[in-house]
């Protein structure tokens, strides 16, 4: 299959878009913006991350042994921007904080959870990083959304007939 046809068929897929987070081998915050993350399993509970194998973060989460997934808010595309950017310090003017694992929380996400590198398996051009859920929490908002190379948003539920949970 061709790149083209391949990146078009992906771009079809809505996702959420989150910031995966960790520290360097200086202890520096170190993140960049994912939409290639999932749950995985419910016992144990973990997810999976794929990160291009050219990202800096990469060799940070393997290093550090841990990551946190930061799920952002609608109004944060500023954010996801920020961190899809290579070579700035995006943490210095950042409110964030260290919870369990030590990997930066990013503060206004809609939930984070603190993962602990459980394996890691190469996939083509990225490594797939299979992470233990050690710690979280959702304050709750709405999703900040990702559909054929372009931020959106959601419309809000507010019939509770709507909501099926």
């Amino acid at each position: 299959m061709q790149h083209e046809m391949f990146r078009k068929l992906a771009g079809h897929w809505l996702t959420g878009v989150s910031v995966v987070t960790t520290l360097d081998q200086d202890g520096k915050p170190v993140g960049m913006t994912m939409s290639a993350v999932t749950s995985l399993s419910l016992t144990p509970p973990q997810f999976l991350i794929c990160v291009d194998n050219r990202a800096r973060t990469l060799a940070a989460i393997v290093a550090s042994g841990h990551f946190c997934i930061n799920y952002l808010r609608q109004d944060q595309e500023n954010l996801a921007s920020a961190f899809a950017r290579r070579g700035e310090d995006r943490f210095a003017a950042l409110a964030h904080r260290v919870e369990h694992t030590g990997s930066p929380v990013l503060e206004g996400a809609i939930a984070f959870i603190e993962c602990k590198v459980n394996c890691v398996h190469a996939g083509g051009d990225h490594t797939i990083i299979v992470g233990d859920a050690v710690n979280g929490d959702a304050p709750g908002g709405e999703p900040l959304a990702y559909f054929r190379g372009s931020y959106r948003r959601l419309e809000s539920i507010t019939d509770p007939q709507q909501v099926w949970w």
